[in-house]
């Protein structure tokens, strides 16, 4: 059998290598489950090139360390020789992991495990011939040495790709369920975040048979906080609708409850309106991106109301009214759609945004957001969005 080389010269090719299997194995499991995954997937993958016999998963109970785990060959339980060695202290991985040595396995390395400071993982390689245990000792801390250090790198992803999921699973719970049946009006929405997680969201809410709530919002920055902002919103306008609260009123307590959040995302533009059956739309826009309404007239922006929320807890806020005759339609949206492939030849901009509208002044609500969306991926030449995209289409029958 060829010996083989250091893996000191190649360091490159292993932290490739390394790199992989830990995409591989994942992080979506407790952090013992995910050392069991990782012990059982290197002595699978010979990553390490000295000849790895097994490895076992030490975890303190009862305040000693046992045995929890062995993967690949057998080899003798090693709790009190790591006992003796790592102390209570050390068994935390606080000053001596990573370690590479003699034991009674053989040549040995060791390393911890994040956020479990009682578990020790073990790997046994095959001895060291011809007097190279000392080199072999080298060679074993130097390819230990990085999983020990890269582990705690995954346990933070995972944390953060948890916080991840927990914000996405809150700006679904925001999202209407289904479009809500209004008086024969048409109308489609679509929200698409940039990252998997974003700060847009859209309600709409009957309020009775003749009235519905329109709104759609965009909190600052991205992520949890954007989520965790825009809940806060959704959860007030809600809120002032079931005290059956003016508009202007709604918005200026909103704005309180935004100014004094210690959020990241400590700004919110939103359109809030009420649109009656019979047109009638009364509405506030605080700093967002003014909505447009088509009509035989041509296109109108739809800017009265006031600043953006949170910076200024004294701001008063304006009601704006618009009508939507037979055949008008009404679009809100946020300004990911407006910026869209700014950098690209032919971006897609608020005269984009009219010019659409008007090609679409007949036509379903569905198919013309659906064709909104193909516009914008086309104006990014197909790369990922650069903000969230948000639009809510209505359209009154003739």
């Amino acid at each position: 059998m060829n010996t083989p080389m250091p893996i000191m010269l190649e360091a490159k090719h292993f932290y490739r290598r390394m790199e992989s299997l830990l995409e591989r194995v994942g992080s979506d499991a407790s952090s013992v489950r995910f050392g069991e995954r990782l012990l059982e997937a290197l002595v699978a993958d010979h990553l390490m090139a000295l000849e790895l016999a097994g490895a076992d998963l030490y975890r303190r109970r009862r305040g000693r360390l046992e045995l929890d785990a062995r993967f690949g060959s057998a080899g003798p339980d090693l709790s009190h020789e790591l006992e003796s060695r790592l102390g209570a202290d050390g068994a935390a991985g606080i000053p001596e992991l990573p370690w590479a040595g003699p034991t009674a396995a053989g040549a040995t390395g060791l390393l911890g495990l994040p956020d479990e400071p009682g578990t020790v993982a073990a790997l046994r390689f095959a001895p060291a011939s011809g007097g190279r245990a000392e080199a072999r000792n080298a060679e074993i801390l130097s390819m230990v040495s990085p999983l020990h250090f890269a582990l705690p790198q995954v346990a933070r992803r995972r944390a953060l790709e948890d916080l991840l999921e927990q914000a996405r699973t809150i700006q679904v719970s925001l999202l209407p369920a289904e479009i809500p049946a209004f008086g024969g009006y048409d109308i489609a929405a679509a929200s698409l975040p940039a990252n998997k997680v974003g700060g847009d969201f859209f309600d709409l809410l009957p309020l009775d048979p003749d009235t519905l709530m329109l709104a759609v919002a965009d909190a600052s920055g991205h992520g949890l906080p954007a989520a965790l902002q825009a809940r806060d919103v959704a959860t007030g306008l809600r809120m002032g609708i079931e005290r059956d609260l003016k508009i202007t009123r709604t918005i200026e307590k909103l704005n309180h409850v935004i100014y004094r959040s210690r959020l990241a995302s400590h700004f919110v533009s939103l359109v809030f309106g009420e649109l009656e059956i019979n047109g009638s739309f009364a509405y506030i826009n605080a700093g967002h991106p003014p909505p447009l309404l088509l009509d035989g007239r041509g296109v109108h922006e739809l800017s009265v109301g006031g600043m953006i929320l949170g910076p200024n807890p004294e701001a008063r806020y304006k009601l704006g009214f618009a009508h939507l005759d037979r055949g008008a339609a009404l679009v809100l949206y946020s300004d990911g759609v407006i910026e869209r492939g700014a950098e690209t030849a032919a971006p897609f901009d608020a005269a984009s945004l009219a010019a659409w509208l008007r090609d679409w002044h007949e036509g379903p609500a569905q198919a013309a957001v659906d064709d909104l969306i193909a516009r914008l991926r086309a104006a990014g030449e197909g790369g990922p969005f650069e903000d969230d995209v948000t639009v809510l289409l209505v359209r009154r029958p003739r």
